[in-house]
């Protein structure tokens, strides 16, 4: 199957847009956009060096962003700097998608596990795309996963939206469920270059009419339109990703604004700060001292010393 075939490295584009109609915080359509260099790494996390940009289209303000990872060091781009995650938690995270025999896979690294949209897919022709001769595969769109993976996306963005003032809420199980059955003959096309089976482009388009009976069980969402291009070029070709010459702690970021799974919609792996980073309290209480602590004492440890990453967790309440 195409989604199989193992991508080396590649350029990476993603435009994602949502105009939702009927729910707080998406009076304007939402805009997201991924590119940058990609690198397969087997068993580990993937190399990858990605902008983001965040934009409330009309609003007239976008939130630049980005994810940079070197496969054993994993780092946010926020505000024009970069904040580093604890070596300590990648190295467990690389140690456990090595046990699992967990190999990268392009698509599913950046959180779209696009095997799972597409169901009686059949050829369409052919095109070209990014000079490429590619089949055009068509087919069936199972909605529920897709929305399922595109609301990561959406929860991945949600903090930096709060910045910029934009309360937009991601969907829950059940209103996707309820969105999904709103969908009349969804379809999904995949472009598959010829020469190699290598997926070079994904892109759905959506309509969504919700019956008014099923409205407030949606969070009031009236209709919604969602766009979707996701395409791989100079597939093979020599990608780089350098470390950046300075970082700040990842804990001076995740004060302020989640943890990093929520910041990334949960593409890498379960790379996570612990919840205290967002357990602030008003009055500035205990939860984030711990959590700080405990930061600086995994910042401190040798990544395969498991007694002493043990005694740093021991830190929190």
């Amino acid at each position: 199957m195409a989604f199989d075939e193992a991508v080396p490295s590649a350029d990476v584009d993603v435009d994602l847009q949502l105009d939702i109609e009927g729910r707080p915080g998406f009076e304007d359509p939402l805009r997201i956009r991924a590119s940058g260099p990609y690198v397969r790494s087997e068993k580990s996390l993937p190399q990858l060096d990605l902008d983001v940009a965040i934009e409330a289209q009309g609003a007239g303000q976008a939130i630049e962003s980005g994810v940079l990872s070197t496969g054993d060091r994993l780092f946010l781009k926020f505000g024009g700097a970069f904040y580093e995650q604890s070596r300590a938690e990648v190295a467990r995270t690389n140690r456990r998608l090595a046990r699992e025999n967990g190999d990268s896979g392009t698509f599913s690294d950046l959180g779209l596990d696009a095997r799972k949209w597409i169901v009686d897919a059949r050829i369409d022709g052919e095109e070209e795309i990014g000079g490429v001769a590619t089949e055009h595969v068509k087919g069936t769109l199972d909605v529920e996963a897709a929305l399922t993976d595109l609301n990561s996306l959406l929860k991945g963005s949600s903090n930096a939206l709060a910045e910029a003032g934009q309360q937009a809420k991601p969907f829950g199980k059940e209103e996707i469920e309820r969105l999904a059955k709103s969908v009349d003959d969804p379809t999904f096309d995949v472009y598959v270059g010829k020469d190699d089976d290598v997926v070079r482009r994904i892109s759905l388009r959506l309509d969504v009419e919700v019956p008014e009976q099923d409205r407030e069980k949606v969070g009031g969402v009236t209709g919604a339109s969602i766009r979707l291009s996701a395409q791989l070029d100079d597939v093979g070709g020599d990608q780089q990703v350098d470390v950046p010459r300075s970082a700040q702690p990842l804990s001076d970021l995740t004060r302020q604004l989640g943890n990093l799974d929520e910041l990334t919609g949960g593409a890498f792996g379960g790379v996570t700060t612990p919840p205290d980073a967002a357990g602030q309290t008003g009055d500035g209480g205990s939860g984030l001292d711990d959590f700080e602590r405990y930061s600086e004492c995994l910042d401190a440890a040798d990544p395969d010393d498991a007694d002493t990453i043990a005694t740093c967790r021991a830190l929190l309440p």
